[in-house]
């Protein structure tokens, strides 16, 4: 993978600046990470699970919010899932929308066949909400999106899930941003910047090409084995 410096070096080049100190190296630096910044978006909304991360933490009887922040969680882009450990049994806990806020009572409980508590979470700004309130301390485990990460050192590396080629899209996003501020066309820079978008979208989808994503069956994986109503 290409470092920060390889970067700026190439954004010089296609920018007609090299040695040109109209343009600091640490303004070039943000140019980039934004580039990257977009590039993460781009890969993210391809739904192809290119980031991944999780933390697990345990349940609080008579807790129903929890700050990402407690959890071990400070670079929350989007949340992918959320997987409940209840005795030996791992499922998925669904999600419930807003108007369903006041759908339990505070002091009430819903049991599947084996006897564990149903619970569904919501997001906040900046927590995620369980309704019911819980009356147990089983173990959580929340799979989510990170957020991009800046490279801040000339040696600091592009992250190996973007592929090589990919990266200059975050090159030729700077070298744009550095044209318009000389105030010199960027026609042909932009068009350049389209093909590139167009081509990692296209290539970004369907990663993994020998088993394509179907239609899921949303009841899977919320109750255990084949218990699958409460």
């Amino acid at each position: 993978m290409s470092t920060l410096l390889e970067l700026r070096t190439r954004a010089r080049r296609i920018a007609d600046a090299v040695g040109n100190n109209f343009f600091a190296d640490a303004e070039i630096n943000d140019y980039i990470n934004t580039g990257l910044g977009e590039l993460h978006d781009i890969l993210v909304l391809k739904f192809e699970d290119y980031y991944v991360s999780s933390a697990s933490f345990s349940l609080a009887s008579g807790t129903s919010t929890y700050s990402f922040s407690t959890i071990g969680i400070t670079d929350l882009y989007k949340v992918l899932g959320v997987d409940i450990t209840q005795g030996s049994d791992t499922v998925r806990i669904p999600r419930y929308s807003f108007s369903e806020r006041n759908a339990f009572a505070s002091d009430e409980s819903v049991y599947n066949n084996r006897g564990f508590p149903l619970y569904k979470y919501n997001l906040n700004a900046k927590d995620i909400v369980f309704m019911p309130e819980p009356t147990s301390t089983d173990t959580v485990k929340v799979w989510y999106v990170p957020s991009y990460t800046k490279l801040r050192t000339d040696e600091a590396e592009v992250d190996d899930r973007i592929a090589l080629n990919w990266e200059e899209y975050a090159v030729y996003s700077a070298a744009i941003k550095m044209r318009h501020k000389e105030e010199t066309s960027t026609t042909s820079l932009e068009r350049e910047l389209d093909r590139l978008k167009e081509r990692i979208e296209e290539a970004s989808s369907n990663r993994d090409a020998g088993e394509p994503i179907g239609i899921v069956d949303d009841s899977v994986g919320v109750l255990p084995g084949h218990w699958r109503y409460a």
